[in-house]
C-alpha cells in the first residue's frame, strides 16, 4: 500500500474544505488584498502611489493610446519611443512609463471611449465595466454562489484589477467562444471575431470549431474578423496595420532577448528562457507545447460534448500556444477551472485534485516582481497545474464513457 504524502501525522491526500470554509477563507484573503490596495490608493497623490507607480499600471497605455488615436496619431502609437514619451507628458510619473503598443488597429475600437474621460474615471469605468462583464459571463456559464465568490476574489483576479489590463474582456470573449458554438453560434463566432483584437489568445478557436464541426460559428468568426479588419482600415487607413506588423517583430526580438520581464510571463518559452535555457531549447519546447495544445483541443472537441472541458482546454491551451502572455491574464483560466471543479464535485474528485486546485488558486499571490529572482517562473507552474487538471478531467470523462459502454 502506498504511503500517504504528508509530514508526521498530517495526511495531505485527505485535504478537505467545505464550501463554507472555502468561502470564509477566500473572503478573508480578499479583505487583506483589497484592503491593502485601498490603503495604497488613499496615499496616492495625482494618481501616483507612494512607490512611484501609477494607479492602474498598464491602463495608462490604453488611456494614452485612445487620446493619441483621437488626435489622428494611430500609426505613431506603435513607435516604441514616441508612445512612452507621450505617456509621460500625459501622466508625469516618478518612474519611467516604458510601455509599448502591440495590439492590432481593431483594438482602437475597444479603447476609443477613453479619449473622452479623465484618467481616474477612465480607469474606474474600464476596470469596473470589464469586471462586471466578466462576472456576468461566468455566472451565466453556471459559476454561482461560493464558486463565483472564489473566482471573483482570486489572486489572479486581483492582478487583473491592479494592472488595469484587459484580462476580464479577453476571458469573457474566450468563454463566449468556447461555451456557445452549438446553441448560439452567432454569439460564439462574434466573440471569437472580437478576440482577434488580441490574436495570440484565440489561436485554438478555429481548431476547436473545426474539430467539433461547428461550421456556423466558424463562419460567423471568419466574417466578423474580416468586417472588423475592414472597418479599421476604413477608419484609420493602412498605416497602423503596417506599424502593427513591424511591432510584432520587435516584440519577438524583445522576448527572445530577455528584454521583457520573463518572470511575469507564464508561457513555455519564457519559463525555459528565464531558467537559463538556450534559445533553441526554449523554441523547441515552445513548439512541442503548441503541438500538445492543438492535439488536446482537437481530441476533446471531437470526442466530448462537455462544455466545461471544452472551455478549459481552449483557455488553458492559450498559454501553451503563445510565447507572449503575462501573469495578469491568468484570470482567463479561473472560470473554466471553476466549471470543471463544480463538475468534479458532482462526478467525484480524483486523488489530489483539491490540492492541485488550492495551489492553482494561491500561486499567483507569489509571482515575483523581481525579474531576476531565482530563474523560477511561478506563473508557468500555475498554467501547468491548470492543464494537468483539464487532462485529468478528460481522463475522468473517458472512464465514464467506457463504463457506460460496458454497462
Amino acid at each position: 500500500m502506498a504511503k500517504p504524502i504528508g509530514y508526521g501525522s498530517v495526511d495531505f491526500t485527505k485535504f478537505r474544505l467545505t464550501p463554507l470554509q472555502a468561502g470564509v477563507g477566500v473572503t478573508i484573503l480578499a479583505l487583506i488584498m483589497y484592503g491593502s490596495l485601498a490603503l495604497e490608493f488613499a496615499k496616492a497623490k495625482d494618481f501616483i502611489l507612494p512607490g512611484g507607480a501609477l494607479i492602474g499600471g498598464d491602463f495608462v497605455a490604453f488611456w494614452g493610446a485612445a487620446k493619441l488615436m483621437a488626435g489622428g496619431m494611430a500609426s505613431e502609437i506603435y513607435d516604441p519611443i514616441f508612445l512612452p514619451a507621450k505617456l509621460m507628458e500625459f501622466m508625469p510619473s516618478a518612474e519611467d512609463l516604458y510601455l509599448t503598443w502591440q495590439y492590432p488597429p481593431t483594438y482602437f475600437f475597444a479603447v476609443s471611449f477613453l479619449a473622452f474621460l479623465p484618467y481616474g474615471l477612465g480607469y474606474a469605468v474600464w476596470t469596473g465595466g470589464s469586471f462586471a462583464i466578466f462576472a456576468a459571463t461566468i455566472r451565466s456559464a453556471g459559476v454561482t454562489g461560493i464558486a463565483l465568490l472564489i473566482v471573483l476574489a482570486a489572486p489572479a483576479t486581483f492582478h487583473a484589477i491592479i494592472t488595469g489590463q484587459n484580462g476580464f474582456l479577453t476571458a469573457s470573449l474566450l468563454m463566449g467562444a468556447a461555451l456557445y458554438p452549438d446553441k448560439r453560434p452567432a454569439v460564439a463566432g462574434l466573440c471569437a471575431a472580437l478576440l482577434t483584437m488580441k490574436p495570440q489568445l484565440g489561436v485554438l478557436i478555429p481548431f476547436a470549431f473545426i474539430a467539433g464541426g461547428y461550421w456556423r460559428a466558424f463562419s460567423w468568426a471568419a466574417a466578423g474578423s474580416l468586417m472588423l479588419g475592414l472597418a479599421s482600415i476604413a477608419v484609420f487607413g493602412f498605416g497602423p496595420w503596417i506599424a502593427f506588423v513591424d511591432s510584432i517583430f520587435r516584440v519577438s526580438t524583445s522576448v527572445s532577448g530577455g528584454a521583457l520581464p520573463l518572470s511575469k510571463m507564464p508561457t513555455v518559452f519564457a519559463a525555459f528562457k528565464f531558467a537559463g535555457a538556450p534559445d533553441v531549447v526554449a523554441q523547441v519546447m515552445q513548439g512541442l507545447s503548441i503541438i500538445m495544445a492543438v492535439w488536446a483541443t482537437v481530441a476533446i472537441w471531437r470526442r466530448y460534448d462537455d462544455r466545461a472541458l471544452r472551455a478549459g482546454v481552449v483557455c488553458v491551451g492559450a498559454y501553451f500556444v503563445s510565447p507572449y502572455l503575462f501573469h495578469y491574464e491568468l484570470v482567463i483560466l479561473a472560470a473554466p477551472i471553476a466549471l470543471l471543479a463544480l463538475q468534479a464535485r458532482e462526478d467525484g474528485w480524483r486523488r489530489r485534485d483539491r490540492i492541485l486546485l488550492t495551489l492553482f488558486f494561491l500561486a499567483p499571490l507569489f509571482i515575483p516582481n523581481d525579474p531576476h529572482q531565482n530563474g523560477f517562473n511561478l506563473g508557468f507552474v500555475v498554467t501547468v497545474f491548470a492543464f494537468i487538471f483539464v487532462l485529468r478531467r478528460m481522463q475522468t470523462q473517458s472512464l465514464s464513457v467506457h463504463e457506460m459502454q460496458r454497462a
